[in-house]
């Protein structure tokens, strides 16, 4: 993505994603497409689909006594994942694959997650109504004082700083 600063072109590419997040970029494997797979935390400590990240945190603070805190540390990954860095909305459930690929850690540490988190970065940052919601963002900061927001996804705090980095450089 190419942006003009200041008269001067600069970009967030995945080189830039990378350098600032550490996150592996790579080609999926082909296991990512099945989002149906075997899922031992899931079918554990939830018995639904329709998981929310606010479920993965009440799980997390409310620990059932004796369970394994392994099990906690992959619920906690998934929760990181899926809130901070996909940073998604809020309503819509946790990716099963998510929770089914942190049941094994190693592989889990292993995984391109910059090859899921960039593109979902991107895809906010060039969303055609950006422009719309920062309007909209300025009419309800007018209207209700400091109360408006809004909201992208992904993990625009990559841009952030890549873009503090291209402004110190």
């Amino acid at each position: 993505m190419w942006f003009n600063f200041d008269g001067k072109p600069a970009r967030f590419s995945v080189y830039e994603f990378v350098v600032v997040t550490g996150l592996r970029c790579s080609e999926l494997p082909v296991e990512v497409r099945s989002e149906a797979c075997q899922n031992r935390l899931r079918d554990t400590y939830f018995k639904t689909n329709a998981i929310k990240t606010s479920d993965l945190l009440s799980k997390i603070q409310k620990w059932p006594r004796g369970k394994p805190q392994e099990d906690r540390l992959k619920i906690a990954l998934v929760y990181f994942l899926d809130s901070t860095l996909l940073s998604s909305d809020p309503k819509k459930s946790v990716s099963q694959f998510h929770l089914s690929v942190v049941d094994d850690l190693e592989t889990f540490n292993r995984f391109p997650w910059g090859s899921v988190v960039y593109p979902a970065t991107l895809e906010q940052l060039q969303t055609r109504d950006l422009r719309a919601k920062y309007a909209n963002y300025k009419e309800q900061l007018e209207a209700k004082g400091n109360k408006a927001t809004y909201t992208l996804y992904g993990f625009p705090f990559a841009f952030t700083v890549s873009f503090f980095l291209f402004v110190l450089s």
